[in-house]
This record gives structure tokens, C-alpha cells and sequence, in this order.
């Protein structure tokens, strides 16, 4: 009898370890998943700053292509040389600004592209932790049940004795 009764206290210890790690790997889910919902809204802030990268180097190559043909033009139509001497300086000041905002603008694209990168392998890595963490749950889960068949199994062997 004192045998059934220590079987029974190691059997409840147990369901009380079992439940807390149920329940520590559940807020252990619920932490992965508010990261992932966080690296989600990451990604997309990310894609649209890339977005807004790309529209800003189409527009400055845009501004290069007119400043270019604006240089085509002025050396086509001018005559005197003062002047036409002074607009391609202002377009090669203009159209080296220009580059250097496009190179920089690219840069800016590698940079949020590598980020971007980075991001996806922790997010990757993120649903491969939830998954185990879900397996690990849905184990302890078994055994919890498995432990409270057997307990309840053992108190209606007791009570019929």
C-alpha cells in the first residue's frame, strides 16, 4: 500500500513536470512566433525601402539621361564658346552629382539586399525552431496524457481494492 502511495506521489510529481514544460515550451512558441511576426514586418519594411531605392535610382538615371542629352544639345546649338563652356561644366557637375547619387543609391540596394538576406536565414531558422518546439509540445503532450491514463488507471485499481 505505502508502495501504491509513493507510485502515486511520483506519478503526480511527474504530471507537474510534464505540465511545466508544456507550459514553458508553449510560451517559448508564443515568443518564436512574436519574433517572426516582428521579422515578417522586418522584411517588408525592408522590401519597400528597396522599393523606394529602386524608384530613386530610376528617377536619378532618368535625371543623368536628360542632363546628358541636355549636354548633347547645348554643344549641338551653341556657338559661343564662353557659354558653352560653362554649361558643361554645370552638366558635368550635375551628372557627376547624379552618379554619385546612383552609386550611392546602389550601395544603399546592396546594403537592404544583404539585409534582407540575413533576415530570411533567420526566419528560416526561426520556423525550424518553431517546429521543433511544436514536435517538443506535442511529445510532452503524449506523455502527459499517457501519465494520467495510467495514474487515473492506478487510483480505480486502488479504489477497487
Amino acid at each position: 500500500m505505502e508502495r501504491l502511495r509513493e507510485k502515486i506521489s511520483s506519478l503526480r510529481a511527474e504530471i507537474d513536470a510534464a505540465i511545466e514544460r508544456a507550459e514553458t515550451a508553449e510560451q517559448a512558441l508564443k515568443q518564436m512566433e512574436i519574433q517572426q511576426t516582428e521579422r515578417d514586418q522586418e522584411v517588408i519594411s525592408y522590401e519597400n525601402r528597396i522599393k523606394v531605392l529602386e524608384d530613386e535610382v530610376q528617377a536619378r538615371e532618368g535625371q543623368l539621361d536628360e542632363a546628358k542629352q541636355f549636354q548633347r544639345d547645348s554643344e549641338a546649338t551653341l556657338n559661343e564658346s564662353d557659354v558653352l563652356v560653362k554649361k558643361i561644366s554645370t552638366l558635368e557637375e550635375k551628372l557627376d552629382d547624379a552618379e554619385n547619387q546612383l552609386r550611392e543609391a546602389l550601395e544603399k540596394i546592396r546594403k537592404y539586399d544583404l539585409d534582407n538576406e540575413a533576415l530570411q536565414r533567420i526566419i528560416t531558422q526561426h520556423e525550424k525552431d518553431k517546429e521543433i518546439m511544436e514536435q517538443r509540445h506535442d511529445d510532452v503532450s503524449e506523455k502527459y496524457t499517457a501519465t494520467k491514463n495510467e495514474l487515473e488507471e492506478t487510483i480505480k485499481m486502488l479504489e477497487s481494492i
